[in-house]
């Protein structure tokens, strides 16, 4: 058995490798040399550090002819990825037609390279070398105009804002939902697919709202009907009881009840700023997030048995938006507005 005597700076050097070598080959060869610094016999060290004898033999071969350096050598890279030739061409492809699965991915680098990939692969391809994500489609209002919903946004609602900011005005956002009794579908963390009894029928709650832009408080009129010029007549003489500082601003979209001649005079007599948001401007709301939030936080993946439960839920959820939501709703009702000048569009 061949002797070895190994400086201190080589142990320290060994010691380092052992455990924070990028590579797990070199980490295994070090510890084959540190075992071998303590004198073991070479099928002590084999079975220690899980390597054969020959093994042992060879890294302290390795050692012997050019030092740490030489096993610090990974002479094997593996098989050049075939697709790197292919990536520009695929780059181009794929920004232009993003595919909507994997397996659609791998038919198409099939048709256009002749090379077929299992679906790991593919998906390895797509993220770490074209750097695409797993990303949910959105939608914009097709209608929507980005320089209109600027234009309002910096002259009228920005400006009515920052005096509700100061305590100078209330702004709220009104808009009405619809919930129909039903399962509304989400994820969960679950060992078995689960399923959610659907109701038969078609009972509708229906919530029209005024939400403060600085509070985050709702004011809410609601009825299992249908919402119409009487119902937004309610909500403004509730607003109007609500002590909320002088003047009032609410914001709203141009629905046909909410512009007629009724509404308008009461608000008129009421001394109540209707200011009417660009069409197709739902991402100028911010009533659309607490919806989207109500859906999925209290009614997402949730058996309601009955039709009652249904309406309590939305209920509690509302008035508990300053206590038991009060985190999520700060974090959520921020105010800045998207808008969809520079959005990448996917073409038809």
């Amino acid at each position: 058995m061949r002797c070895f005597t190994f400086s201190q700076d080589i142990l320290d050097q060994i010691q380092h490798d052992r455990y924070r070598h990028p590579h797990p080959r070199v980490q295994q060869k070090m510890e084959v040399l540190w075992l071998k610094s303590k004198g073991l016999t070479h099928a002590a060290i084999a079975d220690l550090a899980g390597v054969s004898p020959r093994s042992v033999q060879r890294y302290l071969d390795e050692f012997e002819q050019g030092g740490l350096d030489h096993l610090r050598r990974i002479p094997w890279q593996g098989q050049p990825n075939a697709l790197e030739s292919h990536q520009a061409s695929l780059e181009d492809y794929f920004l232009g037609h993003p595919p909507r699965s994997a397996r659609e991915a791998q038919q198409v680098i099939e048709e256009l390279t002749g090379i077929r990939r299992g679906l790991t692969q593919v998906r390895l391809f797509l993220k770490k070398k074209l750097g695409l994500g797993w990303r949910k489609v959105g939608a914009v209002p097709a209608k929507g105009d980005p320089v209109e919903q600027a234009a309002f946004l910096h002259d009228k609602l920005r400006p009515r804002l920052r005096q509700a900011e100061r305590g100078q005005r209330a702004v709220l956002f009104v808009d009405a939902a619809h919930f129909v009794y039903g399962p509304f579908l989400g994820f969960v963390w679950c060992l078995v697919r689960l399923f959610i009894p659907g109701p038969s029928g078609r009972k509708r709650y229906n919530v029209l709202a005024a939400l403060n832009a600085v509070s985050h408080e709702v004011i809410r009129v609601v009825n299992h009907s249908y919402i119409n010029a009487e119902s937004v007549c309610a909500l403004l003489r509730a607003v109007a009881a609500a002590g909320l500082p002088r003047p009032i601003t609410l914001v709203l979209d141009n629905a046909r009840y909410q512009r007629c001649a009724l509404v308008r005079t009461l608000a008129r007599s009421l001394r109540i700023e209707l200011l009417f948001l660009p069409g197709y401007s739902p991402n100028l709301n911010l009533i659309e997030r607490l919806w989207k939030f109500l859906k999925k936080q209290c009614l997402g993946s949730r058996p309601l048995p009955t039709y009652e439960a249904f309406t309590q839920t939305i209920d509690d959820c509302l008035d508990h938006l300053s206590t038991t939501h009060k985190q999520q709703i700060d974090t959520l009702l921020t105010l800045n507005f998207q808008l969809f000048h520079d959005e990448p569009i996917q073409a038809a």
